[in-house]
């Protein structure tokens, strides 16, 4: 089983996807969101400050926003790889859907796992049923319906861990990510620095003061720069050519692509291509 992933969206936000894999490699992680897990097949390994975390087959975990670590999967024999499908709860939908319910808000205690692990139960594996057909269909989902998709998977979660309802209400408390680890996470992300700032838990005067102090440059230059860079060890490493990376890693036409590339290394992605053949 060669890798294979597939994804939906929202309004262009990836929000849910499919990963099936038979590279057992250890990759470093970052989680800019609350992600629940469904492993299909396989085993999810989550490593976090030297501890082990396993979403085992048929099981179901929860991965916290800002959470830095690394993952990789092992399976049976038998199989040919792993399959894992993550759904991402994007704070302003979690806002939305604990609206229109109540949960049983009691004094529980404050929860600091980074990593929780679930047991199945019925709502987790009604939820992922639609999710996979939606993801097997290549289809979008609406804001209304990922409203409701988010209700779901809440409701899956705190059916035996009411407890856990303090995680999903911290949206609103001020909350930042390492924003060194967030920026090397999501610089392909191609959206406008006011959604960067946001998703940082940042205003943006605070997201571009923070980020001058951190880097030693703009958002905007530094952003350009680790992307041809990455762009230029893709090139020299890989088979990979323009056509294959230019969007992957943020832009929005090819030309734009070249043209920049060019600016940056004084020549352009196809003359640096021959360089290694």
């Amino acid at each position: 089983m060669e890798k294979q992933m597939r994804v939906i969206e929202c309004e262009g936000v990836q929000i849910a996807a499919s990963v099936e894999t038979c590279d057992s490699e250890e990759h470093s992680a970052y989680y800019p969101s609350n992600i629940l897990f469904y492993v299909e097949q396989g085993q999810l390994n989550l490593k976090m400050d030297q501890e082990l975390f396993s979403i085992q087959e048929g099981k179901f975990g929860v991965v916290r926003k800002y959470t830095t670590g690394s993952y990789f999967k092992t399976w049976s024999k038998n199989v040919n790889g792993a399959i894992v499908y993550v759904f991402l709860l994007q704070d302003n939908f979690i806002h939305t859907a604990l609206q229109e319910f109540v949960p049983h808000t009691k004094d529980f205690p404050v929860i600091e796992n980074r990593i929780l692990l679930l047991e199945p139960n019925h709502i987790l594996k009604g939820l992922f049923k639609g999710l996979i057909s939606y993801i097997n269909e290549n289809e979008t989902i609406d804001k209304q319906l990922l409203v409701l998709k988010t209700k779901e998977a809440l409701l899956g979660i705190l059916k035996n861990h009411p407890e856990y309802i303090s995680i999903f209400t911290q949206f609103s408390k001020s909350e930042r990510a390492d924003l060194e680890a967030f920026m090397n996470y999501n610089y392909t992300f191609n959206v406008s620095l006011e959604r960067l700032a946001k998703m940082s838990g940042r205003s943006l005067s605070t997201f571009n003061r923070e980020f001058k102090t951190l880097f030693n440059d703009s958002p905007h230059r530094w952003i350009m720069k680790k992307r041809l860079n990455k762009a230029k060890e893709l090139l020299l490493s890989t088979s990979k050519r323009s056509s294959d990376i230019y969007l992957d890693l943020g832009f929005e036409d090819l030309a734009h692509f070249s043209r920049s590339f060019k600016k940056e290394f004084g020549k352009t992605p196809t003359e640096i291509k021959k360089t290694i053949i």
